[in-house]
């Protein structure tokens, strides 16, 4: 029995190396980049959620005072602004024309008022 045996050149073995140094290397940024990536996303996320959990504050404070100001609204307080009683008061009606139109008397003394 002959045995055949094949043997790697000094060549082929420099070449080997540089490859699998290249493969390294390639892998080695990719990572870092990849690590810096998470971080960066990381620190963007709990920058929203800490700019959402303040939003979300000021939103319940400007409800807080809406309502506040909702239940302060009366009737002396719409006359004190300038508001009036409208004795005739204007609307706008339904006609079966396809046009918009304002049902006003010609009175002009209701007008002023």
């Amino acid at each position: 029995m002959t045995f055949k045996t094949k043997t790697i050149s000094y060549d082929n073995r420099v070449h080997l190396f540089w490859v699998l140094a290249f493969v390294f290397c390639a892998c080695l940024i990719v990572y870092v980049w990849a690590v810096r990536a998470t971080i960066s996303n990381t620190i963007a996320r709990s920058n929203l959620e800490s700019q959402t959990a303040n939003l979300a504050t000021a939103v319940g404070e400007m409800e807080y005072t809406y309502i506040g100001m909702e239940n302060n609204v009366s009737l002396q307080l719409a006359y004190d602004k300038g508001f009036k009683n409208v004795v005739q008061p204007l609307y706008i009606s339904r006609s079966a024309s396809r046009s918009l139109s304002m049902n006003v008397s010609t009175n002009s003394a209701t007008l002023n008022r």
